[in-house]
């Protein structure tokens, strides 16, 4: 969450700045213009929250001893709305309710991620038990 926000708090122009590498690459591969740095900014977007939702899952695991797909998702969504309004108080940023959308679809691929781990990780256990 810490480093969403310090990626959420850093101007327009700076954060544009930070994802020129990333977009340099991508144009090489792909080709330029409006499509590319859109994919490439909407992409950082949906996998961050992927990550976050990924990571709000192992902590249930662990600490409750179960899954939580639903509630990982749902937390990894209210941090994205309240990272949303915080873009609000930055230069250059606006809230914009697609990228919410996009950061809540993130946190399902995180929890169906998560979810197929576990049935993997399940699978595999089941198979030394069986040995």
């Amino acid at each position: 969450m810490g480093v969403i926000f310090y990626f959420s708090s850093r101007p327009a122009d700076i954060s544009a700045m930070q994802s020129d590498a990333i977009l340099r690459w991508f144009i090489r591969h792909f080709g330029d213009g409006a499509i590319t740095d859109f994919a490439v900014r909407k992409s950082a977007h949906f996998l961050e929250f992927t990550g976050l939702c990924f990571l709000f899952n192992w902590a249930w695991k662990y600490t409750k001893d179960k899954a939580m797909p639903i509630l990982s998702v749902v937390c990894t969504s209210l941090y994205a709305a309240s990272d949303e309004v915080h873009q609000l108080f930055v230069e250059g940023r606006s809230c914009q309710l697609s990228d919410w959308a996009l950061d809540t679809l993130g946190a399902v691929t995180g929890a169906l991620g998560f979810i197929i781990i576990c049935i993997i990780i399940g699978n595999i256990k089941k198979r030394k038990n069986n040995n």
